[in-house]
């Protein structure tokens, strides 16, 4: 990333001291501190862990008490009951519906754990991109601008009988072939620029962010497959809320063996009558129902599939993560290497290369043809190492949230 970051620090130099003071300068620390709680993303991540802790409301409460007042008149005497019912859940099932609800709370919060790490690991791809297009974006101007230069010196020499109308043409194609890629590349800044604005809760102006110049660092050294494997087990928010989801399966389970337990239901009140000079006594009534047809059999049916179908797919999960960080390490390892490789030998020399063709051109040593492909070489050679630093940076993120291993 050394070359990406000089790029990126030349573009803070050359940009007019206007735009400067208008544009966003962000780091990429800078980028992820801006997504807070109160960013769109962030809340609906979290929206479904409250709906999660609204079921634990609904199955934690208490039946309702029932009143009935009854009034029977028979041959001049009239008698009235006055009576609550109130059902006493006693046979533990509502205990363990609480607990298989409280559960689903916990496997709700660690996937939005993940989901918000997902989000994360998009935002910092975005930066990674922004980083990338403004690299581009400011080699190939600096190439345009050079190859202007040069144009206007043919032409000057072509006024005074020293150089050919053709080198000047030759010329003017290769800087309009750059305008091309210049608008491309600024449409790639554009993009990126509103995606990470997206990610955001205050409303900002995507055009006005510009990724920072970042202080050149080590290649961090990564960890064995073995470490990361351990480590991505035991923070995965996907695998931790399979293992929430299976416990809650096993509450249910139980809650719906519990359905055998008859519940009982506790009636009292008071009796008046007419007759007899209108006493007034007591009712108590105990009601149960009886578990002969409706035994539990389908919620413990259901319950127990849902057990099997998440402990199958966190058995899944576990046997593809070791493939997954296997893969993403190892393209981690070739990207780097590929971007260093790249670095010592195309990019380090391309300046050299482009200095001896104009030394040349200049002493009719060479053609304009010659010339111009030096210089297109370069510029091919830094933008391509702009290509493979995003390329490193991106297998980087990817195994970061695969694992949960920090790249510092």
């Amino acid at each position: 990333m050394r070359s990406v970051v000089l790029c990126a620090t030349l573009a803070a130099a050359f940009l007019p001291s206007g735009v400067g003071a208008q544009s966003l300068s962000l780091t990429e620390a800078d980028v992820l501190a801006r997504l807070s709680p109160d960013s769109p993303r962030v809340r609906a991540i979290r929206a479904g862990t409250d709906i999660a802790r609204a079921e634990v409301l609904s199955v934690s409460r208490w039946p309702n008490p029932r009143v009935t007042i009854d009034r029977e008149s028979v041959a001049g005497v009239t008698e009235y009951l006055t009576m609550v019912a109130q059902p006493l859940p006693i046979s533990g099932r509502r205990r363990l519906e609480v607990q298989a609800a409280s559960a689903l709370v916990d496997a709700s919060t660690t996937r939005a754990d993940d989901v918000l790490r997902r989000a994360r690991a998009d935002l910092r791809l975005a930066y990674a991109h922004l980083v990338a297009a403004q690299a581009r974006e400011l080699t190939l101007t600096a190439a345009r601008d050079r190859l202007r230069e040069l144009t206007a010196i043919i032409a000057t020499r072509e006024r005074a009988g020293d150089a050919a109308g053709f080198d000047r043409l030759r010329a003017e194609r290769d800087v309009s072939d750059l305008d091309a890629d210049l608008s491309s590349a600024a449409t790639d800044r554009a993009r990126a620029q509103a995606a990470i604005a997206g990610f955001f809760a205050d409303a900002t102006d995507p055009a006005r962010i510009v990724a920072a110049p970042a202080p050149t660092a080590g290649v961090a050294d990564m960890p064995a497959i073995d470490a990361l494997v351990v480590r991505a087990l035991a923070v995965r928010g996907e695998l931790l809320a399979l293992e929430k989801e299976a416990a809650a399966a096993k509450f249910s389970a139980s809650a719906a063996e519990r359905r055998r337990i008859p519940e009982l239901e506790v009636l009292a009140g008071t009796k008046s009558s007419t007759g007899g000079g209108g006493d007034i006594g007591s009712v108590v009534t105990v009601q149960a129902s009886i578990p002969l047809f409706d035994r539990g059999k389908p919620e413990r049916a259901l319950a127990d599939a849902r057990a099997k179908q998440t402990e199958a797919q966190a058995d899944a999960f576990r046997a593809l993560l070791r493939s997954e960080i296997t893969a993403l390490r190892a393209e981690v390892v070739g990207r780097r290497t590929a971007a260093a490789r790249y670095r010592d030998a195309a990019v380090g020399g391309a300046a050299e290369i482009e200095r001896v063709a104009r030394v040349s051109y200049d002493a009719g040593e060479r053609g304009i043809l010659e010339l111009l492909d030096a210089y297109r070489t370069g510029s091919a050679a830094r933008t391509r190492q702009a290509a493979l630093d995003l390329a490193a940076r991106q297998a980087e993120i990817e195994l970061e949230f695969a694992s949960g291993w920090e790249i510092r």
